[in-house]
């Protein structure tokens, strides 16, 4: 059991990591130094999708169910999904060799990312307060 608790920790450490590599990236593009993006793009990745297998598997070893998604939880797990695909025409693009506009793409994938997260926060705290309120 405690195993599982610290492994689901060092998830959530792995997720942060891999999101807040982009500090860096975005300080240095601020300041109007151009670094590339293939320099940190595979950290983002490990730490995020390492983080997530592990907050997975943690859950399954706590016993956690898999929980149906269902209203605001399907709606912002789809967008989250939605974000991610949306590098995908990205990646035929440039592979086809046609120069593309990052920012687009960008856009669009931290607007799903924020908004699908931020609806699943949101919704999290809404159920604590309802849970309060009748317990």
């Amino acid at each position: 059991m405690k195993k599982a608790h610290r492994l689901h920790k060092y998830g959530n450490l792995m997720l942060w990591a891999g999101v807040l590599v982009w500090v860096p990236y975005f300080a240095l593009r601020i300041i109007g130094e151009s670094p590339s993006l293939v320099l940190f793009l595979p950290f983002h990745l490990l730490g995020v999708i390492s983080g997530g297998r592990m907050r997975m598997s943690a859950n399954k070893q706590l016993g956690k169910p898999v929980e149906k998604r269902q209203g605001y939880k399907r709606v912002a797990h789809y967008l989250v999904i939605t974000s991610l695909l949306v590098w995908i025409p990205y990646y035929v693009l440039k592979l086809a060799g046609r120069t593309v506009e990052l920012t687009p793409f960008l856009i669009v994938h931290l607007t799903g990312i924020f908004s699908g997260t931020g609806l699943m926060g949101l919704g999290g705290i809404l159920q604590v307060i309802q849970k309060k309120r009748k317990g």
